[in-house]
Formats: C-alpha cells, sequence, structure tokens
C-alpha cells in the first residue's frame, strides 16, 4: 500500500486499530538530510514499557499500561515521494477491547474537553441529604409536575423502545406513583441484582419531591441505576404496588439482600414480594438519620461525625464493635438518648458484625465512598421546575455510567503492578482493580497472622489463626478434596472476597493460587460478558405462549445493551448491521432445521485481519481525493453474540 504523506497513513492504521479494538501512537522516525520525512513507524500504545526514574519511588505507582507490545506499521519513502508500508506485525501480545467501545480509547477520542467536567463539583459533598424514621407519608403534587413527568416519561419511551414506565392511580382517581427504569437498568440487574437498596433518603420535605431510587453494585464498586420512582402516598399499598412492579419489570429475579430504612410498610411488602430475600437495615441510612436525630452532637463537637462513622462502618468483629460503641456513648455522655438505645437494641438488623451469612456486597462501604445525593439534591426543591430537575437526573445518571465505562476500560487496559505472589497475579488477572486493591489488602494482612493445626478427621482439616493485637482467634475449615474453605469470620459469606485467614492456611499448606469458587464472577472483570440467564434467576415458564414472550423479552434485553453502544458512532452502527445480515441468515436455517454452526464467540483471526485491511485498502482506492477511507461495515468474525 502506498499514502501521499505521513498523516493519510496514520489515518488508516488508525481507522484499522479502531475496528480490531486497540490504540496507535507514532514512535521512530527518520529524515533526509534535507529535513523531509524518510520513514515513520506507528505502534500499538502498549508497545515498549515505562521507564522507571533512577531514585525515585512513587507512594502509589501508576498502573502499568505498556506491555511491549510488538504491533507495527512502517512507512518509507519512494522516489515518487510517496510512502510504501514497508513493515506490517499485526500480532498483539494483550487483550484487545470489544470493537463497540474501542473509541474510548486515546487515539480514537473526539477531539472535544470538558466532556465529564459538568458535573465533577455539583455541591459540597457535607451537604448530604436526611431522612425521618417515618415512612408512612403523604405529598402534595406541586401544580403541572403531573404532566412533565408524563411528558418526560413518554418522551424517554419514544427515545428508547426498551425503557418501562409505570403510574399509579389511587382511590382518588389521581396520580400518586411514577416508577420507571431503561435497558441498561434491566440488564445491570441481571448482572448485580443480587443486593439492592431502597434509597429514600430524599423524599423528606427538605427536598420536596419524594425521589426513591433502586440502587446496586457493580464490579467496580460503583453504584449502578436498577429504577426509579416518585412516590407521592407512602402507604404499605403503594409500597405493595412499586415493588410488585419492579418485581415484574425484572422478570422475577429475587436479590438475596435487600436493604432499606427501617419501616415496618417496607419491610412487611418485601417479606410478600420476596419472601426469600434477607433483610437488612442500611448502615448508610442509619447514619444519614444520626445527622438529624443528634444534630446537635455532630454541630457541636469536630471528632463525633469520624468516631461515629468508624464505630458503624469499620468494625466486623463484635467485641471491638461494642466497646467502641460503649466508649463513644460515654466520651460524649449519651447514655439516656431513646434514639441511640433504640438503634443498639436492634444492632442485629444493622450492625457489621452481624449477618455475616448474608451476601452484601460490601454495599455500605461503597455508599460511604460513593452515593447520588449529592448530584440528585440540587434539583429536587419545590422551586426548581420538574422538567428542570428530570434532564439534571438525566445527566447525573449519564455521567455514573459514563463512570462505569472508563473503569471497564481502564480494567481491560491498565496491569496494576503487583508482587511475585502467584495468588495475587491469578487475582490481578480476573479481579476489576477496584475489587484488586480490595484483595490485595486483605492479603497483606495475612503476614500478621499465626496459625495452629487443631486436628484432621479424612479428608478434612481444622485450624485457629491468631491475628496479632486481636483478641478473638477465627477457625478455618478446609476440604482437600472439595478445596472448601471455610471461615468464622465469613467475610467472604458477607462480601464476596476471601478473608486473611483463609490466606494463611493456603500459605500454611503451601498452596498458591485460591481455588476458583472464590473468586466470584460478579466481581471479575467478565462479569458482564456471556449468558446472563443461569445467573441472574431469569424465570422461564413451561406455557408456551408465556415462553414466547419471556424468550422475546429476554432476547431484547440482551441486545440492547449491544445496541447502546453501538449507537454512538456511526461505525459502530453500520458494524452491527452489516452483522444483523448474517445473523439473521443463520436464525433462518435454525428455525428450518438446517444444519450449521455459529461460535459462541467468534474471534478474529489472521486472515480476517488481513480482510479487514483490504477492506480499507479498497476504500482507499476508490478514494479520489487519495485519502485513507474507512469502511462502515466490517468483516465477520470480529464481534461474538
Amino acid at each position: 500500500m502506498q499514502f501521499g504523506n505521513e498523516d493519510e497513513a496514520y489515518e488508516f492504521y488508525n481507522k484499522y486499530a479502531e475496528i480490531m479494538g486497540f490504540s496507535v501512537r507514532r514512535s521512530k522516525m527518520w529524515t533526509t538530510s534535507k529535513d523531509v520525512l524518510a520513514a515513520r513507524t506507528f505502534v500499538c500504545s502498549k508497545q515498549g514499557f515505562r521507564q522507571k526514574k533512577k531514585g525515585f519511588e512513587p507512594k502509589k505507582p501508576r498502573p502499568a499500561t505498556r506491555t511491549g507490545c510488538p504491533a507495527c506499521l512502517t512507512i518509507k519513502i519512494t522516489p515518487t515521494g510517496r510512502y510504501r508500508v514497508t513493515d506490517f506485525i499485526s500480532g498483539h501480545n494483550h487483550q484487545l477491547a470489544n470493537p463497540l467501545t474501542s473509541h474510548t480509547l486515546r487515539s480514537h477520542r473526539p477531539k472535544t474537553k470538558g466532556r465529564f467536567s459538568e458535573l465533577d463539583s455539583v455541591e459540597d459533598p457535607k451537604m448530604v441529604g436526611r431522612t425521618s424514621q417515618g415512612h408512612s407519608f403523604q405529598k402534595s403534587m406541586v401544580k403541572g409536575d403531573a404532566g412533565a413527568i408524563l411528558e418526560y416519561l413518554q418522551k424517554m419511551q419514544v427515545e428508547n423502545p426498551l425503557f418501562f414506565y409505570a403510574v399509579r392511580i389511587n382511590e382518588s382517581d389521581s396520580m400518586s406513583g411514577f416508577f420507571w427504569a431503561d435497558g441498561k437498568s434491566m440488564m445491570d440487574y441481571m448482572y448485580f441484582g443480587d443486593v439492592v437498596c431502597f434509597d429514600t433518603t430524599y423524599k423528606t420535605s427538605d427536598y420536596g419531591r419524594p425521589l426513591m431510587l433502586f440502587l446496586g453494585v457493580n464490579h467496580h464498586k460503583q453504584l449502578v441505576l436498577f429504577g426509579t420512582a416518585l412516590l407521592y402516598d407512602g402507604s404499605r399499598e403503594s409500597y405493595a404496588w412499586l415493588f410488585e412492579t419492579f418485581k415484574t419489570v425484572m422478570h422475577g429475579k429475587q436479590p438475596k439482600a435487600f436493604l432499606s430504612d427501617r419501616s415496618e410498610e417496607i419491610s412487611d411488602v418485601i417479606a410478600e414480594v420476596w419472601p426469600g430475600a434477607a433483610q437488612r437495615l442500611c448502615v448508610w441510612h442509619l447514619f444519614q438519620n444520626a445527622t438529624m436525630q443528634l444534630s446537635q452532637v455532630f454541630e457541636g463537637s469536630k471528632t463525633f461525625a469520624s468516631e461515629f462513622s468508624r464505630c458503624i462502618f469499620e468494625y466486623e468483629e463484635v467485641e471491638e464493635f461494642v466497646s467502641a460503641w460503649e466508649s463513644l456513648i460515654e466520651k460524649y455522655d449519651l447514655k439516656d438518648n431513646e434514639w441511640l438505645v433504640k438503634q443498639f437494641e436492634e444492632r442485629e438488623r444493622w450492625g457489621l458484625p452481624f449477618g455475616r451469612d448474608v451476601f452484601c456486597a460490601d454495599f455500605s462501604s461503597t455508599l460511604v465512598k460513593e452515593n447520588w445525593n449529592t448530584f440528585l439534591k440540587r434539583g429536587l426543591g419545590q422551586n426548581v421546575d420538574m422538567l428542570q430537575f428530570l434532564e439534571h437526573y438525566d445527566k447525573v445518571v449519564e455521567e455514573r455510567r459514563n463512570a462505569e465505562m472508563r473503569a471497564d476500560f481502564n480494567a481491560c487496559q491498565t496491569l496494576p503492578r503487583i508482587p511475585s505472589f502467584r495468588m495475587l497475579k491469578q487475582a490481578a488477572s480476573a479481579y476489576t482493580p477496584a475489587i484488586f486493591k480490595v484483595f490485595e489488602k486483605e492479603f497483606e494482612l495475612h503476614m500478621d497472622c499465626m496459625v495452629y493445626s487443631c486436628g484432621e478427621i479424612g479428608a478434612t482439616s481444622d485450624y485457629k489463626v491468631i491475628v496479632e493485637e486481636k483478641p478473638k482467634p477465627h477457625f478455618v475449615r478446609y476440604d482437600s478434596v472439595t478445596g472448601t474453605l471455610l471461615c468464622s469470620c465469613k467475610k467472604f459469606e458477607f462480601a464476596g472476597i476471601q478473608c486473611r485467614h483463609v490466606f494463611k492456611v493456603l500459605d500454611f499448606r503451601n498452596i498458591k493460587e485460591l481455588p476458583s469458587q472464590y473468586i466470584l464472577k460478579r466481581w471479575r472483570k467478565d462479569a458482564k460478558i456471556g449468558t446472563i440467564r443461569h445467573d441472574s434467576g431469569y424465570i422461564m415458564e413451561n406455557d408456551p405462549k408465556s415462553s414466547f414472550a419471556r424468550r422475546y423479552n429476554y432476547l431484547c434485553y440482551i441486545l440492547s445493551s449491544i445496541a447502546a453502544r453501538a449507537a454512538k458512532t456511526t461505525e459502530s452502527s453500520d458494524f452491527i448491521e452489516s452483522q444483523m445480515n448474517l445473523l439473521s441468515e443463520q436464525v433462518e436455517q435454525l428455525l428450518h432445521s438446517r444444519p450449521f454452526q455459529i461460535p459462541y464467540v467468534i474471534s478474529a483471526t489472521s486472515n480476517e485481519q488481513r480482510d479487514v485491511v483490504e477492506s480499507l485498502a479498497d476504500s482507499l482506492q476508490h478514494d479520489s481525493n487519495t485519502e485513507a477511507g474507512f469502511v462502515g461495515g466490517a468483516t465477520n468474525g470480529i464481534l461474538g453474540f
């Protein structure tokens, strides 16, 4: 191939890289004595290795982004003054990005500024929402709100066919509740709906409008939105309508745990709608309630907020928690405070040392670091027009989802710096960076543990593990046949990440890798890759009519996630359209019982990479301006359906 100048060659190689899923940069160049470019090499952005500065060791090393990738393209000048390709290496030594998300790679990003900066500093984080104890409430709808909400919901449904909304009509034939969720929320629930937090911190009179959110935690320990409601009537019947609607939209999938504020109405309805779900009081809600119930203490002391926060968010041992609570009560003379007395009496419903058998995805730590209050509360006052608030709400949701997309990109394109421990390498390869950070911290703590054998019975061995400066020992049972590990601290059952006590036992037995059953799919980099039916609790009934409808909806949810990503650029949209023709033909063959084979995940071979180059070359030859062109459709085999 030949190009008119260096920029044409770069544009061509960059387009090729976008299709294949990698980023490029300019590397070595050679010039003639007349300062004319003689040759240039373009390389994969992961070529080479970052050089270490001598005598400098950063406290927080940046993740490694270069892997010494050999992929490159070299051009040299010809006697005619054009540039000819003299070297092309197509192979990479790292995972390529999904073609639908390759537009997030550095060389393919749009040349704009401030894309994510609009909501970076919405409000002072100290200004958090407060919630009251009572949940039975009645709020008057601001004049014009009902029409504005319906206008918004209908507009969203036109723009997104998978957008769902429902309206509750009360006994007086008035609209008293609204619920909505889009296709992204439904897909997120299928992947991360094992734990749901019902956030009602916005419903109080301070905000004017009773906004309620169904939240979850994704594999980056970020909050994800499952659904949104405006509920003007806080009666038991209203909550029953809301939860039944949510359950219907999510195809009956039942969460393992449901976190909420203290409310008899909510608790009773949850028990009816999801009888198998464990109910826990949300610690974050408790802290928000405390800022109101103990407002004088919070305002009169510079240290109470941090000490109270540490007490309820950090202590995982019963003895440590009780000791910290009693010290706090005595220090600030709060032994006669009725609200605190009641909280302590119900500590087993919310305290971190209790209910360790219930998987909660370490939700409380996520809420401490990230909550939507700061972003959403600005638009909830009655002095703000409802349409303005809904526009603000959309921006907040988009920003949070952009943050997830950036985290997905970083998880695939960067490697953390890790010591030469096989188990840490295993964890870094499987987990997202956020989860690996938690894992690594727990792994390091096993160095301070001491282990003692307590005997063996057949394949089962028992151990006592003691942590320095911790009065209470923990006991670990290991089955060498099944690889099962059980610890009395129950960290894995509660948070889904193994504990230091188990790491110590594995080290004692010279086991260098963690059994695969203890690396949960929901924490992995590939948490959203593959089928969701078996892991999501998706219900398929035997009735043919019902099964057809459910299969149809199920496939809509699967394909909607691809469509949402592909719609971001013209190239990716054209690519999906070209693939749909092939997929439609294969479906027709299946329906007519004609044998054919479709791979589960289609990967690009070297021949198919050559097809991409040839397609681009054909485009270049037909371009009257001799500029490197780009074919909207791509060759088969780059995207796995």
